[in-house]
């Protein structure tokens, strides 16, 4: 997760997936749940990742057997840090978001010391470790990552949510190779498309000039962070090389790129729109400046409804051997004993109960209550 500080002090979600698709459940009625997931519900297995405020396991929910992403997070540190509203948020947002390039949460629960969240296993890993494993991304590949992405950036800003953290980190690839966004710590829901946010986060490398030097700023600061990730997806290093936040200032922004003598000149033309410092200049700026990004002559020959129903064949799809195969994961991680996992959940107890937290999908629900009806059976017997 980026950085976040304060620089100074609900619309209806669009819904164009097929209602079949789980990825379209609808929000829930908390108190209408009776059945209470638990961290004894799963199986751990192994360890994906670690954060500031918690750690990120494989697990097995043992119901189902079905593989999902664990995320736990501290409640002692997110208490010492003030991140207790920023967290709730998260979840909040997560809910509401029904896209196929966007992880799907499936549960949220909580106990005395921990909050669990429980959405896709992505088997393919995070864009990051593809593109420093490749160095650079051919065309072909780069081009058909960043039509889901602008996809997904789309369904957002549609429904007045700015991201404010793409980075490869965030990207992560399912097992058949399709991306989805993930992380929603940083994004801000605004009231209407008018609004503008005023708090500087992010991640150094992918923030825009607008949201450090102006007074507010709106979604296109995402059309910015996209233009630096292209940049690296082809050029295999950071369009703007900042280590710490003393490292920024305005001239910086208006750097001229040196770009490889063979890169694809369409590609170069995207980023030079992308990365301009004046936000109303931006390609992609204003109520109708996705469809400037979509026509841009990068994405020639890209049907935007195929990529949207995923009709498309992706360029690479993960070699895997079996479902448990994390060849795609940081073995820093995965080659920790499952111990380590459990060592550190010895967190001290917190006093702050997160109101409403609790989230279950209809899928699981049902699971849990058919669960619950069989094992009533079995004691009656």
């Amino acid at each position: 997760m980026g950085c976040c500080f304060k620089k100074k002090p609900k619309q209806t979600l669009i819904n164009n997936i097929d209602q079949n698709d789980e990825n379209n459940e609808e929000d829930k009625d908390f108190n209408s749940i009776t059945v209470k997931l638990t961290y004894q519900d799963f199986t751990p297995l192994k360890l994906l990742g670690r954060g500031s405020y918690g750690q990120v396991c494989l697990t097995r929910f043992k119901l189902n057997n079905k593989l999902y992403a664990m995320k736990v997070l501290d409640k002692s540190l997110l208490k010492e840090k003030h991140q207790e509203l920023h967290t709730k948020s998260e979840r909040d947002l997560m809910i509401k978001l029904h896209c196929p390039f966007i992880v799907n949460i499936k549960s949220a629960f909580q106990d005395e010391k921990y909050l669990y969240i429980i959405s896709d296993f992505m088997q393919g890993g995070d864009l990051y470790y593809h593109l420093h494993d490749q160095g650079v991304f051919n065309f072909e590949l780069a081009q058909f990552y960043l039509s889901e992405i602008v996809l997904a950036l789309e369904y957002l800003h549609k429904n007045n949510m700015i991201y404010r953290d793409l980075k490869p980190e965030n990207i992560l690839l399912d097992s058949k190779g399709h991306i989805k966004l993930t992380d929603f710590g940083l994004s801000k829901m605004l009231n209407s498309s008018n609004e503008r946010a005023y708090t500087i986060c992010g991640t150094m490398q992918y923030i825009a000039p607008e949201m450090i030097f102006t007074r507010g700023y709106d979604n296109a600061v995402d059309w910015w962070s996209l233009g630096c990730l292209i940049y690296e997806m082809f050029v295999g290093k950071f369009a703007f090389q900042i280590r710490k936040t003393t490292d920024i200032n305005f001239d910086l922004y208006k750097k001229k790129f040196n770009f490889p003598r063979r890169m694809d000149e369409d590609a170069k033309d995207l980023i030079m729109k992308l990365l301009v410092v004046e936000p109303k200049n931006r390609l992609g700026y204003g109520k109708n400046g996705i469809e400037k990004i979509k026509s841009h002559r990068f994405f020639e020959g890209i049907n935007w409804d195929d990529i949207w129903n995923k009709r498309v064949l992706p360029p690479f799809i993960p070699e895997l051997n079996d479902e448990l195969d994390l060849r795609y994961f940081d073995t820093q991680f995965t080659d920790e004993p499952l111990e380590s996992f459990t060592k550190n959940m010895r967190a001290r107890e917190s006093s702050y109960d997160y109101k409403n937290f609790t989230f279950i999908t209809d899928s699981i629900k049902n699971e849990l209550m058919t669960a619950q009806e069989e094992a009533n059976k079995n004691d009656n017997l």
